[in-house]
């Protein structure tokens, strides 16, 4: 079975640094696709979001892929596509058997099956378009999702990340297009949306020091020099800011009396940042908040799976 010509969806993937391990749905695993041209292009579907790029291969199984365009809608809460794309970019080797196995360069992998002859995966059109699109061409060339805002194709880092995680980042971010991130802008509160009360979760600036989601499964402490990477502020006009590695993202909270709290993540960048980041599994935690507590100087966070943030 070869490796271009099919639709490859995924059905599994893990990762050992941070090790965690997730697997699709067999209804789901059509959103996650990516299919590998003969002039050495690539498209796909990640959940509501669309990329393209590039790929060589070399020798009997190397493998190198270049996400190179993007739509950035922000998914539905338990989305793997920031994972699914992040990985593919750090694809080292492939194996074509009866399904399509990627080992990532932390020696993690990525399964796939060959949708079945026939089948209409319902991103493929816009996942072609949005691989011919280049850099700053017009969103028409990107097929909509249905999950707002409409999304525009993003130009994404061209260097592959490097083997270890830098304690932190060397500089401040840039443009997406020049291979780094640039810094999201603070949104505004929303019309009728009001500051929370006082609870100890504002004007302070929370790092994170563990990590418990159990889609993907994962569990984990963040190391001590790497936790000032990983922070969220609240701010008392119902806007937060929060830094994951070598991302930034904003957007609006709210809080209840009986402790819930819903995040809704607003700009972002999307770097794909060095291997053993926590960065995806980070926002895809606070994407996912349901409530919080704030006690002797500490702050958690729980997600709609039962899985927390843990802050201090």
């Amino acid at each position: 079975m070869p490796l271009t010509s099919k639709h490859w969806q995924l059905t599994a993937i893990t990762e050992k640094v941070p090790a965690f391990q997730g697997i699709i749905p067999a209804a789901d695993q059509p959103k996650y696709e990516v299919v590998f041209q003969d002039d050495g292009k690539l498209s796909g579907a990640a959940d509501c979001n669309q990329f393209g790029g590039t790929y060589k291969t070399s020798g009997s199984d190397g493998l190198a892929i270049t996400i190179t365009t993007a739509t950035m809608a922000f998914c539905p809460e338990g989305s793997f596509a920031d994972l699914f794309v992040h990985g593919l970019a750090r694809a080292k080797s492939y194996k074509v058997a009866d399904h399509l196995t990627i080992t990532l360069d932390d020696d993690g992998t990525m399964e796939f099956v060959a949708a079945a002859a026939g089948a209409s995966p319902s991103a493929n059109g816009a996942a072609s378009a949005a691989a011919s699109t280049p850099a700053g061409a017009s969103a028409s060339a990107a097929a909509s999702s249905s999950v707002a805002p409409s999304a525009k194709p993003t130009p994404m880092p061209t260097a592959k990340p490097t083997a270890k995680p830098t304690a932190k980042p060397t500089a401040k971010p840039t443009t997406a297009a020049s291979g780094a991130a640039s810094a999201a802008p603070k949104p505004s509160a929303t019309a009728g949306q009001s500051a929370p009360a006082s609870s100890g979760l504002t004007g302070k600036t929370w790092q994170l020091t563990a990590i418990t989601e159990k889609v993907p499964a994962f569990q984990g402490a963040i190391p001590a020099d790497q936790q000032s990477n990983y922070t969220v502020t609240f701010n008392t006009d119902a806007t937060f800011g929060a830094k994951a590695d070598c991302n930034t993202v904003a957007g609006t909270y709210t809080t209840g009396a009986s402790g819930d709290l819903s995040l809704t993540l607003g700009p972002s960048t999307i770097a794909a940042c060095p291997s053993g980041s926590y960065s995806d599994l980070y926002l895809l935690g606070l994407g996912n908040a349901a409530s919080y507590a704030v006690a002797g100087g500490q702050l958690t966070i729980t997600v709609v799976d039962g899985g927390t943030l843990v802050y201090k």
